[in-house]
C-alpha cells in the first residue's frame, strides 16, 4: 500500500515537471471609455521557451501607430528584454501612463494589428499592464493616444490542461487497480 502511494506521488510530480511553464492574458486596451484594441500575452508554453508572444488587434476604425513611442509593458522580469519586430527597439516611455519597458520606431505608418516576441524572458516575467499608441476617433481632438489596458482573466494554455487531464485518468486508473486488488484479493 506505502508502495502504491509513493509510485503514485512519484508520477504526480514528474508530470508537474514535466508541465510546460506559461501563462497566456488578455488585455483590453482603452482610450478613455472606448475600447480601441485587444492583446493577447504568452509567456512560454506555446510561445517558444524564454520568449513572450503579443498579438494586438485594434478594433474597427481604430490603427497601431508606428512612429515614436509604440508600446509599453508593465509587470516583472522585464529587463533585457528585446523585440523581434523589425523596425522597433527599445526607448523611452514618453506619453505612456505607468509603462517601465518602452519600444520605439521611426515608422509613420499605421497598423490594424501587430504580432511580435519579446526575447530574453525568464519564469518570473509577467506582464501585467501594456500601453499603445493607437489613431482613431477615441483620440480627438488629437491624431493619436495613448491607450490605458485592463487584464481579462488568465488563459490556461491548452498544453497544461490536457497534462493534467492525462495525469488525473492516470491516478485514477490506479486507484481503481487498487480497488479492484482489495476485492478481489
Amino acid at each position: 500500500m506505502v508502495r502504491i502511494t509513493v509510485f503514485m506521488a512519484s508520477i504526480l510530480a514528474a508530470g508537474l515537471a514535466m508541465a510546460p511553464a506559461a501563462s497566456a492574458t488578455s488585455f483590453d486596451l482603452f482610450s478613455g471609455t472606448t475600447k480601441v484594441a485587444t492583446a493577447s500575452v504568452t509567456v512560454g508554453g506555446s510561445c517558444a521557451m524564454g520568449d513572450v508572444c503579443v498579438t494586438i488587434t485594434a478594433a474597427k476604425g481604430y490603427k497601431i501607430r508606428e512612429g515614436g513611442p509604440t508600446l509599453g509593458f508593465s509587470g516583472s522580469g522585464l529587463s533585457g528584454l528585446d523585440i523581434s519586430l523589425s523596425g522597433f527597439s527599445s526607448g523611452t516611455c514618453g506619453g505612456m501612463k505607468s509603462e517601465t519597458l518602452c519600444f520605439d520606431t521611426t515608422g509613420s505608418g499605421l497598423a490594424s494589428s501587430l504580432s511580435f516576441q519579446l526575447s530574453g524572458a525568464s519564469s518570473s516575467t509577467i506582464i501585467t499592464d501594456l500601453g499603445l499608441h493607437i489613431a482613431g476617433a477615441a483620440c480627438a481632438p488629437k491624431a493619436t493616444c495613448f491607450t490605458t489596458s485592463s487584464t481579462l482573466a488568465p488563459v490556461p494554455e491548452p498544453s497544461t490542461l490536457t497534462l493534467l487531464g492525462t495525469g488525473l485518468v492516470g491516478i485514477a486508473g490506479l486507484v481503481r487497480r487498487r480497488f479492484r486488488s482489495r476485492v478481489n484479493g
